[in-house]
């Protein structure tokens, strides 16, 4: 019987693209039998922060001037602060900014400096990736892919994933479509702080146009930082935060 047009529902089509991209990412080799619910919540919990963390970051992108910034990472949220005054709270799938005394949503693909955007840096939750396969198994670590939940700027990531620190290691970002790769992301120099493994320094090379962006981060932990910070309350307020 001939199937009406749109009978699929959009889970349904983006499940089967999903799967024919599976088989080109890893046409022979057979996959090694494993739970991806326990694998994305593993990430998710290691993601959270159990004690205030910050991170002093410094963010170089080819041909512009060096961006200064602080992440501060308390529970599942990351408050990020650049010297020269942006400001935004992060928690997974969804960034705020405060904008004419209020609270609101950060516009979809908003740039924190060079190749990176907000959203890049928000932090993994267990509903990041609604729908989502195992597509490659390699000795660098499990290869994920899925559409991010909206809203988003991306069509389809694919994280690499080391599963013995529950940690991403790459991330290829694609737009507009699930065939249009435009950046990868890599995370090195993973030290543990507050019981947490966090990358030390983050690699982005853009592909359209080609570019590449640089992260260096030193983190502490740092109880001293009030919680308020983490909470959309404290977007509004004084920043709190000491630059070195």
């Amino acid at each position: 019987m001939t199937e009406r047009p749109g009978h699929h529902s959009r889970v349904s089509h983006l499940m089967l693209s999903l799967a024919g991209l599976a088989c080109i990412l890893a046409p022979a080799r057979p996959a090694r039998a494993v739970s991806l619910a326990e694998l994305l919540s593993a990430v998710a919990i290691e993601a959270r922060t159990p004690s205030t963390l910050r991170a002093d970051m410094r963010i170089e992108h080819e041909g512009s001037p060096a961006v200064e910034a602080v992440l501060v990472a308390s529970g599942r949220r990351v408050y990020i602060e650049t010297r020269t005054g942006t400001r935004a709270l992060l928690s997974p799938g969804k960034t705020v900014i405060a904008r004419r005394g209020h609270v609101v949503r950060a516009p979809v693909g908003m740039v924190l400096a060079g190749d990176v955007l907000l959203e890049d840096l928000e932090p993994f939750g267990a509903h990041s990736m609604p729908v989502a396969q195992v597509s490659d198994e390699n000795p660098v670590g499990i290869v994920v892919t899925g559409a991010p939940a909206p809203p988003s700027v991306y069509a389809l990531l694919v994280h690499t994933i080391d599963p013995e620190r529950s940690v991403i290691l790459q991330t290829k970002y694609y737009r507009d479509s699930i065939s249009k790769l435009v950046k990868i992301r890599k995370d090195e120099d993973f030290t543990q702080v507050g019981g947490r493994w966090r990358p030390a320094a983050i690699g982005v090379e853009s592909l359209r146009p080609p570019s590449s962006t640089r992260l260096a981060l030193v983190w502490h932990e740092a109880p001293d930082l009030p919680a308020t910070l983490v909470t959309p309350a404290g977007l509004l307020a004084p920043s709190p935060i000491s630059w070195p």
